[in-house]
């Protein structure tokens, strides 16, 4: 499952998907996919906000504003992502999905002056020195994964599913991950990763999850700690609205372009 920052920011509705079942009749992949079907919006969706990187071992950090958009079209999602700011302003990130193959992905860099395509055996690397990775940005599918449904939990007052999934590729960096997903809105609260030693490697948390527009909802905000690295990068979003979006961005051939919504 994707997040997408936020969501997918990330990045992507309304709780219970009809023709999948009962919560307590739901197998793992159902629950997967009442996730990757929920909290999209056909006509967009605009989050803007602040992501700040730190060393956990220095203390030393950085802040980068950032703008995603999302938007889905016959069942299949587009998002872009970009940081508006710092020396990587104009950085941006375009995901494509697809019906029955991988995810495209796209990175543009003003320093390049082209995208360049990211290829499949890159999609665990990070994003720009943040501990997102290109999988966290929408590059992984239901279908990369096999999953175990485990007791559901109440976590804060919340109703939660508790999935385990499992790499299928081999070449993983990861041997599996918990994740734990709200019930009321299918946001996921916390992701645990494991490395190949078994060992939690990286954590995901979000929370303060907004309603915006009719029936979706978007995490107000993400921390994403990489253990081994002693780092961490926290987004918080400001702004989240649901709005028409130009689907004129979402094209390889114009990441260079200045968006209405910056």
């Amino acid at each position: 499952m994707r997040r997408s920052v936020i969501l997918s920011i990330g990045v992507c509705c309304v709780f219970g998907v009809s023709g999948i079942g009962s919560g307590q009749q739901l197998s793992g992949r159902d629950i997967a996919l009442k996730v990757h079907d929920s909290n999209k919006s056909a006509a967009g969706i605009v989050l803007k906000g602040q992501m700040v990187l730190k060393n956990l071992k220095s203390g030393s950090s950085e802040s980068r504003s950032v703008v995603a958009l999302s938007v889905r079209n016959g069942g299949l999602s587009k998002s872009l992502f970009r940081f508006t700011d710092s020396s990587y302003s104009g950085t941006t990130f375009l995901t494509l999905e697809r019906s029955g193959s991988d995810n495209l992905q796209y990175l543009y860099l003003r320093s390049v002056g082209s995208p360049r395509q990211i290829e499949g055996s890159n999609r665990e690397d990070s994003f720009v020195d943040t501990d997102l990775s290109n999988e966290d940005l929408g590059g992984s599918r239901v279908d990369d994964y096999n999953y175990k449904r485990l007791p559901d939990q109440n976590i804060g007052g919340k109703e939660c599913y508790v999935l385990e999934r499992y790499p299928k590729s081999t070449s993983s960096n990861y041997s599996k991950h918990i994740v734990i997903i709200d019930r009321a809105t299918m946001l996921p609260l916390s992701v645990k990763s494991y490395g190949r030693s078994g060992r939690v490697v990286k954590t995901m948390r979000s929370g303060q999850f907004q309603k915006v527009g009719g029936a979706i909802y978007v995490p107000m905000y993400m921390k994403v700690v990489d253990i081994e690295k002693k780092h961490e990068t926290l987004l918080r979003v400001k702004n989240a609205v649901e709005k028409q979006i130009n689907r004129g961005y979402f094209n390889r051939n114009r990441l260079n372009m200045r968006w209405a919504e910056q």
